[in-house]
């Protein structure tokens, strides 16, 4: 997977806490794509820990990179809504079939872990307080 060689995620602002990641092959031009929330553990590999897990139909990829040119925000500023065209060169990936994940360890089992957990769950989280829905009485 070291042919993959550039992560972008673009936060669309009217995505209501969605973001896109992909990874880019810039020598094959193929790619891996993925619409995804922030869940908090989910905000912490990303800001924190620089990883992020992206998927296909049969395996997971733990994508680690740096945030060399500082496009992140830091974690106590909001989230998701300051992320714009985020573009980084990746430093490695570690692919795991999704049929095997439990067997991985230490930072790949985690970040795959709060992957699973995240569930797209953005507009109940507790901590983000988005998706209150308003019924009008008539």
């Amino acid at each position: 997977m070291s042919n993959y060689t550039r992560l972008s995620i673009n936060k669309n602002r009217g995505w209501r806490g969605l973001a896109k990641a992909r990874i880019y092959d810039i020598t094959s031009k193929d790619e891996i794509e993925l619409i995804f929330s922030f869940s908090r553990c989910v905000w912490e590999d990303l800001i924190i820990r620089h990883k992020i897990v992206l998927q296909d139909t049969d395996n997971y990829y733990v994508v680690y990179f740096e945030d060399e040119h500082k496009q992140l925000p830091s974690p106590l500023q909001q989230r998701s809504v300051l992320i714009k065209s985020f573009n980084e060169t990746i430093k490695s990936i570690t692919k795991v079939k999704k049929t095997e994940w439990t067997s991985t360890k230490g930072d790949d089992w985690s970040a795959i872990r709060n992957f699973i957990q995240n569930n797209n769950n953005h507009t109940t989280s507790d901590w983000n307080y988005i998706g209150i829905r308003v019924i009008p009485e008539i």
